[in-house]
Order: structure tokens, then sequence, then C-alpha cells
């Protein structure tokens, strides 16, 4: 599993086939349009997979795990296109950067503030007023846009209490008109009236054949990070497995964000699930953290312990701290993958950078190993100290 070949998120070795080159324009409102179109075609890869695929093959467990990444990179994409069109009002940076700093992360305050920028006319648009509604009850659901990438908030709620079946085909209708809408403002600059018929404006709806759907609230995995860990990471990979055989390399960065959300998903894992630390002060750790390096920083020295313990090689800690300190380097926020800018609007790739895409995905692919080593490792400690406990 280790490699002990300099590893670097963005390190390119010319020699590949698949190099990808990103690069932005420092026009905001354009970066941000493209950047939903790769979220956007990411997300309809997926689900049209989930609702074709592996519904004929009955694969219950794409079906259910890969529902929460899915959705992220749908409503993702409604957010940066939300966006995008409010700079193509709002130019001054200044402006947008308290625009932004108001509507955080939440739809319905951006396309309210949409409507307000460009004076548009929702009363006796259906689409408009459709919009709102759907918006309304996404931001109801997942108003910072945390709980389709975390199993719970800050404040320990979590997205469902009880088990439910979820329509994939509602979804996909729902989230494409949706972005049908948007774009259309973002193109003509007002809201269509073409009909475009779906189910009705609520994210979750639960009428649908059998194997089209998700079941997730099952009481067992409510706060647990493992299905969240599995999901990122394995649609991530089915992203990979896209660019290399159809050359989409629009679907790059995509692909990044959920690998490195993984990362980030799969430290929270080792701290909350699989450590000794008091569990007030776990929760105080994750709390508003995306910094995978300050999240390594808290659990490492465990890990090192029960490494040497186990008589397990120690050379694992060694690589996956050196690919945490470079990946961090690199992202330090978890924006660069997901968002043309940072919070002051300075620009990212304003320079090309080139991307060997299978190093890159490699790289994140064996940290994601080692981090589900260290879990394996770290629970069978507790089971170990479970089963003393019992024999005392």
């Amino acid at each position: 599993m280790v490699n002990n070949k300099k590893m670097d998120s963005c390190s390119i070795d010319q020699d590949k086939e698949y190099i990808i080159t990103i690069t932005n324009s420092g026009n905001l409102h354009i970066d941000f349009y493209e950047y939903s179109e790769k979220f956007y075609e990411a997300a309809r890869d997926v689900i049209q997979y989930l609702v074709k695929e592996a519904a004929a093959e009955e694969d219950i467990a794409k079906l259910d795990i890969w529902f929460f990444s899915t959705i992220y990179l749908y409503r993702h994409s409604l957010e940066l296109l939300l966006k995008a069109s409010i700079f193509q009002t709002v130019t001054d940076n200044k402006n947008r950067i308290n625009i932004v700093d108001k509507i955080q992360h939440n739809l319905k305050e951006a396309f309210e503030t949409l409507i307000k920028e460009k004076k548009l006319m929702i009363n006796n648009n259906e689409n408009g007023k459709w919009l709102m509604d759907y918006l309304s009850d996404i931001s109801l659901i997942d108003k910072k846009s945390d709980m389709f990438r975390f199993p719970f908030g800050n404040n320990l709620n979590i997205l469902f209490n009880k088990q439910i079946s979820i329509s994939l085909v509602s979804i996909r209708d729902n989230m494409n008109k949706a972005y049908s809408i948007i774009k259309g403002i973002y193109d003509t600059g007002v809201i269509s009236e073409e009909e475009i018929k779906t189910p009705n404006s609520k994210l979750i709806n639960e009428k649908g054949n059998y194997f089209q759907k998700s079941v997730v609230g099952y009481k067992y995995y409510q706060y647990s990070f493992y299905p969240y860990f599995f999901s990122y990471k394995e649609v991530a990979n089915f992203l990979k497995n896209i660019i290399m055989k159809e050359k989409e390399t629009h679907l790059f960065l995509p692909m990044c964000y959920l690998y490195r959300n993984a990362v980030e998903l799969g430290l929270k894992r080792l701290i909350i699930e699989d450590s000794h630390i008091d569990h007030s002060k776990r929760l105080k750790i994750i709390k508003k953290n995306h910094s995978i390096l300050r999240l390594w920083n808290q659990i490492v020295d465990e890990i090192a312990e029960y490494v040497n313990i186990m008589q397990e090689d120690a050379s694992i800690v060694f690589f996956s701290e050196k690919y945490i300190r470079e990946l961090h380097n690199f992202d330090s926020s978890s924006d660069i993958f997901r968002y043309p800018c940072n919070k002051k609007m300075n620009s990212y790739f304003l320079e090309k950078m080139n991307f060997d895409f299978i190093y890159v995905a490699n790289y994140f692919e064996e940290l994601c190993g080692y981090l589900s080593g260290f879990n394996a490792i770290l629970q069978t400690v507790k089971e170990y100290e479970a089963n003393a406990a019992d024999d005392y």
C-alpha cells in the first residue's frame, strides 16, 4: 500500500497520457458558471448510472450510499449557478463579498438576492414560483450545505431521524428542472415560462420504483461517518473511471472535491468513532473544522501508538502525514476544488496548472486507504479493550 514516490496533489508526469489543464479566466460570473456546469454534469452522470445500471443490477448498496454525494453534486451546482447569475449584475468585489457572506450556502437567500438584483418578476410565473418553493424546501433541509456532506451538523442534528425511501428519479427531474430555470436566467436575464413537468417542489419524494430509490436513515448509521466516507470515495472513483474511458475532463474538479471530502470524513471518523479523546472534546475538534492537518494533528499520536502496538508497518503513518501536509498546503480550507475563488474573491488557477489526473486520483485513493486502515486498527483496539473489560 505504501508508495514512497513523491506525491503531490498537483504533480504531473509528462510521460503520462492523462494530463488535464485547469485555468480560470478571472471573470467570476463566467468561472462560477463553468464550475456549475462541471458539478451539474457530474451529478447527472452519477444519477443516470444509479437509475439505470445500478437499478437494473439491483445494486442496493450503491443506490443507498451514493445518494449523499450525488445530492451534494447537484445542490452545489445550483449554488454555483445562482452566484454566477448574481455576479453578472453585481460586479464590484466588495459588494460580491458582502452578498456571499450574507447568503453563505443558502439557496433560498441566493435566489431572493438574484430576484432583487435582476429585478425578476415571479408572482405570475409558474417556473419562478416553483423554483422559490423548491429552493426553500432545500434550504429548510440543508441551509448550510452540510447535511449531505457530513452525518450531523454542529448542533448534532441529523438529516433523517427515521428510515425513508427516496425516489432518485424525482431527485433527478427536480434538480434538472431547477438548474434549467436558473440557467435560463443566466442566459437571458428572465425566467422562462416554458412548462417543465415534475412531481412537485419537494426535495424528498418517496413514490417511485423500488430499485430507483435510496433508503436512508437506518437507525444504526444515523451518526456514522462510514456511509458518507464510502459515498464520497466511491463516487469520486466512479468519476475517475468516466474520465479514463470517455475523456470527460470536465469531471476532474468534482472528482477531486469528492475525494478531498472523503479524506476529511475519514479523519473525523477516526476522531469521533475510534479515538480515546474525551467525547465532548471530540465534538469541539470537528466543529467548523475543514483543516485536514488540524484534524490529523489531533489523532496522529494515538494512531502511531497503536500502529506500533499492533506491530503494523510504521511507514504508513509517515506517508499519511506526508500526503496530508501536501494536500493541506494545496487546499487548506476545502474550497479550491469547488469554487473558482476564495471568500475575498481572489481567483484560483489564473495561471494554467497541469494535473496528471490518474496520479492525483491514486494519491487520494491511497490516502483514503490509509485512513481506512487506521480505522480498522483503532476498532480492533477498542474491541480488545471491551473484551478485556468484560472478562474483568
